[in-house]
């Protein structure tokens, strides 16, 4: 007859993989939904997802004294982001602008964007983007207002101005961010 007998080693391991299984538990939960649609709309008259479209947005000159205090805001310039224009962008749904959360130029806690770093540029100063209305985004949290697409088409209103950090210091102050237009 034979008997197997498990080594107290073996017993020691496996008792110590188990306990410390348990002390690796979870702390939370994500839990992620989402949603796959058909609309391809076109976005400034070009294809979606080819990264094609490049607008362009200049801010007209602003004092520093417009900018002295920390969280002031100047020079507010309107931009429009159009979406559709083809048959296969459905009536109904609703279109907005999510921002890249990746972008370089992207301060992650204050939601707007770093100027470019170069020799000549304006210190304490950022871009912010914000709805037609003037109500702020948060660049890698938020998204625009959404817009119904009414005859195949549909105008996102976006704003970009300067925003303090206190101090703001005459240069230049350029940036850029990538942008997907995301349905409802």
């Amino acid at each position: 007859m034979y008997k197997k007998v498990l080594s107290p080693v073996f017993i020691a391991s496996a008792l110590a993989v188990s306990s410390s299984a348990a002390l690796a538990a979870n702390d939370g939960s994500i839990e992620i939904t989402g949603r796959i649609v058909a609309t391809t709309c076109n976005v400034e008259g070009q294809a979606p997802g080819g990264g094609a479209v490049k607008k362009s947005v200049g801010l007209d000159g602003i004092s520093v004294a417009k900018l002295a205090a920390s969280g002031d805001v100047a020079g507010d310039k309107g931009f429009l982001i159009v979406v559709g224009g083809n048959d296969d962008c459905a009536d109904g749904l609703k279109a907005k602008i999510r921002f890249d959360p990746s972008s370089p130029a992207m301060d992650r806690t204050a939601g707007r964007l770093n100027i470019d770093t170069a020799a000549d540029a304006a210190k304490n100063v950022q871009i912010e983007i914000a709805n037609g209305d003037g109500t702020p985004i948060h660049l890698f949290t938020g998204e625009s207002r959404p817009v119904v697409i009414e005859g195949h088409r549909a105008t996102i209103e976006l704003l970009a101005r300067y925003y303090s950090l206190g101090g703001a210091t005459q240069g230049t102050a350029n940036s850029r961010v990538g942008f997907q237009v995301v349905y409802d």
